[in-house]
């Protein structure tokens, strides 16, 4: 296995352009033809929804992908209970804080706009919230896995945290199988070998059918086994430099494939609708095109951010070391701007352009003490500041 101690600058790049791209992407949300928390009046905009479509289909296997080759540098250094302890501080704990905190306001606007809540929004939070609308769900059905709420947009925080724990033992065992790795690695390491890879996240797309699974799935358009597979994928891959070889080699290949399947997935829904990938034929014609289509841009993507991106700034570690407190805060705070701005009497874009303007600002006054006061950066999963002598 690779033995590199350099660290990967582009994968901190691609871990801060995607969170750019989710705080978009929500802002969006309340143009698109797919029901959200708040909705803008009026028809859906056809852009913003072949816009959603579009980076629906890469942005959380990227999430993903980049967490699981965190993982294996993390796991490096440390011990299976080290490794543990530092993932439930850095996941659990903002998760749990902001199922008592931050989504009471995501909650409670979405409450109001659908008209479920005329109240006010203290009493809200101390009765109705902790009796009807607490973000976590963890009674077990047929159709669980497809959607239920740990947490609205915070389930990401939830499963990983659940992925890296059933993962555990088994990515230690590969480190200690060199010799296996190696062997797919050499077989990937050809022109187009990395795209095999995307095999098992094909047979477990298809595998998960409803009624466990459905599409869409209430986790950002995906499947829960198959978000596992990109975190172990992106694990194995991080683990021999014969894989990101073949990523450089194929990464050109990687994007012009993603931009004609996404063509083809953008054709499929404009012409035959969402209902058409529910029937058996939609089903198993569609969901191949879909999982290849989000290996094809998590590669293309990659290696863009190799060629591009690997060098350091000095706004990085300060973007990096961000981009988990502003998931946190990002979607309850575009929820609240956009319960002001939907009724406004103004066009789409302006409309959107407000929602991500005020909402940026918003979390970016946020964050300054966020990122200065020790208690808040243990909430928010951050690593504590060392006082100066």
């Amino acid at each position: 296995m690779s033995s590199t101690i350099e660290r990967w600058y582009w994968l901190d790049w691609l871990r801060v352009i995607a969170m750019g791209t989710i705080f978009f992407y929500h802002s969006g949300r309340p143009f698109i033809i797919t029901p959200w928390h708040i909705m803008n009046p009026g028809p859906p905009d056809p852009v913003f929804t072949l816009v959603n479509v579009f980076v629906t289909g890469w942005i959380m296997p990227l999430f993903f992908v980049v967490s699981g080759m965190a993982t294996y540098f993390s796991l490096g250094k440390r011990s299976v209970v080290q490794f543990t302890k530092t993932r439930f501080l850095r996941l659990m704990v903002p998760f749990i804080f902001a199922l008592f905190t931050i989504l009471y306001v995501h909650v409670y606007f979405t409450s109001v706009f659908n008209g479920s809540y005329t109240g006010s929004f203290f009493e809200g939070y101390f009765w109705d919230y902790f009796l009807y609308g607490f973000p976590l769900d963890l009674v077990p059905r047929l159709t669980y896995f497809a959607g239920a709420n740990q947490g609205i947009y915070l389930w990401y925080l939830f499963w990983l945290f659940v992925f890296s724990l059933i993962t555990v033992h088994f990515f230690k065992y590969l480190r200690e199988k060199d010799d296996t790795i190696s062997k797919l690695a050499t077989i990937c390491n050809r022109r187009g070998g990395i795209f095999l890879l995307a095999i098992p996240l094909i047979i477990v797309d298809l595998a998960a059918i409803p009624p466990f699974f459905v599409f869409p799935s209430g986790y950002g358009g995906w499947k829960l086994p198959t978000y596992l597979i990109f975190f172990i994928l992106a694990y194995v891959v991080a683990s021999n430099s014969q894989f990101m070889q073949s990523i450089d080699k194929n990464g050109l290949m990687a994007l012009i494939i993603g931009i004609i399947t996404s063509v083809l997935i953008l054709v499929v829904f404009i012409t035959l609708g969402v209902e058409y990938v529910g029937t058996m034929s939609g089903y198993i014609l569609f969901t191949p095109l879909w999982s290849f289509n989000g290996w094809c841009w998590v590669i293309a993507l990659i290696g863009l951010g190799r060629r591009f991106l690997s060098f350091n700034h000095r706004y990085l570690q300060f973007s990096n070391e961000l981009v988990l407190p502003f998931y946190v805060l990002h979607e309850s705070i575009i929820v609240a701007v956009a319960f002001f701005v939907v009724g406004m009497t103004t066009i789409v874009m302006v409309k959107y352009f407000i929602i991500f303007s005020v909402s940026f600002a918003i979390i970016a006054i946020l964050l300054v003490p966020i990122r200065q006061i020790n208690v808040l950066r243990f909430l928010f999963g951050m690593s504590l500041k060392k006082k100066s002598a």
